[in-house]
């Protein structure tokens, strides 16, 4: 027995050490072999997703935002023209019904637009004129300082046109213009027409004794052989002159009824237009236009250009200027008139015939 009691002891002992050993370990073995906890992921080991290439998924994201943006923005500006076009078409109807309003206070209607319509009312020295527009100073017009410069539209639009065509063919000319006629027409001083927007004065273009172009600020009047009258050594300028007759002649947009002139000038430039072989068609046309109306001024200084009634205006507008009492008793005198064209078209006013 003695020899069995330390036995239990030394067992004792030592399965106290192993228990504390593995205590030890069972202490231990959560620290070292745990899994980490769950976390994200560093970004060089999260998988790609699919459908996107590795690393693009910020910057597809970045462009789809700014397209989606860019689409607003379009829709968006669509969106504010409407709204501004709409505006401005209701402004535009306040303004008509404003005006409307106006008008019939005043006792006029929506007919009182027709004053606005071009239209040139009775003769020449008798008229009204509405809807006129003015013919302002341009590269190739100069409008003399002072001058009633309204008319119809084509014949401020003819002048332009012969204008500017004189100056294309002979280049550095400004065609001087003097009057036209008032806004609305009727009496003008210094004239016995020039009342229904037809008729303009335009001083003639002016050259040197060595040919280079004068430019005046007023008519210059020329004598029978060319030579101007108070301004030495200015002369008449055959060529430019020409070509405005012929640009106003030739122009398909109006109808120049007469170009009125001294006697003298005219046989001028019909000579320069022969030299030049100017087909004897538009030399007949450029005679019969051309002319100086006995009893009026001479014309020596100026064409008196006058348009016939647009097609639009017949019935308002009257052709010819209405014989003054004196005109009408001196032409009771004449014996009958010649004889009819043979085509049975109406005759050509003859110089006698015409009043300014």
């Amino acid at each position: 027995m003695p020899l069995l009691r330390p036995l239990p002891r030394r067992l004792l002992a030592s399965w106290s050490a192993v228990a504390a050993l593995l205590l030890a370990l069972s202490v231990a073995t959560p620290a070292l072999g745990a899994p980490q906890s769950a976390g994200p992921a560093p970004a060089e080991q999260q998988p790609a997703r699919a459908g996107r290439p590795h690393g693009k998924p910020v910057a597809a994201r970045s462009s789809d935002g700014a397209e989606r943006g860019a689409r607003a923005a379009r829709r968006d500006g669509a969106k504010n023209a409407k709204k501004t076009k709409a505006a401005e078409r209701q402004g535009k109807t306040r303004a008509a019904k404003r005006d409307e309003a106006f008008r019939s206070k005043r006792g006029g209607t929506a007919a009182d637009a027709d004053e606005r319509r071009p239209l040139s009312k009775g003769a020449p020295n008798r008229g009204r004129l509405t809807g006129a527009v003015r013919l302002r100073s341009s590269r190739h017009v100069k409008v003399r300082e002072g001058a009633r410069a309204w008319g119809l539209p084509v014949l401020v639009n003819a002048l332009r046109r012969a204008a500017f065509q004189v100056a294309k063919k002979h280049g550095d000319s400004a065609l001087l213009v003097g009057d036209l006629s008032a806004r609305t027409g009727g009496a003008l001083d210094g004239h016995n027409s020039h009342q229904t927007g037809r008729d303009a004065d335009v001083g003639f273009y002016v050259v040197s004794s060595k040919g280079r172009t004068l430019r005046t600020d007023r008519f210059v009047a020329f004598d029978d052989k060319g030579n101007a009258i108070g301004l030495p050594g200015a002369r008449f300028d055959d060529k430019r002159n020409w070509a405005l007759v012929e640009a106003l002649l030739q122009d398909r947009q109006v109808e120049v009824r007469y170009l009125f002139v001294t006697d003298a000038l005219k046989a001028r430039l019909l000579a320069y237009a022969a030299k030049k072989r100017v087909p004897a068609e538009l030399r007949a046309r450029a005679a019969a236009a051309m002319m100086s109306p006995r009893g009026a001024d001479p014309h020596n200084d100026h064409f008196h250009i006058r348009i016939a009634c647009p097609a639009s205006m017949r019935g308002a507008c009257v052709e010819e200027s209405v014989p003054r009492p004196a005109c009408a008793a001196g032409k009771a005198k004449k014996a009958p008139g010649a004889a009819a064209p043979e085509d049975g078209g109406a005759a050509a006013p003859a110089a006698d015939d015409i009043y300014l």
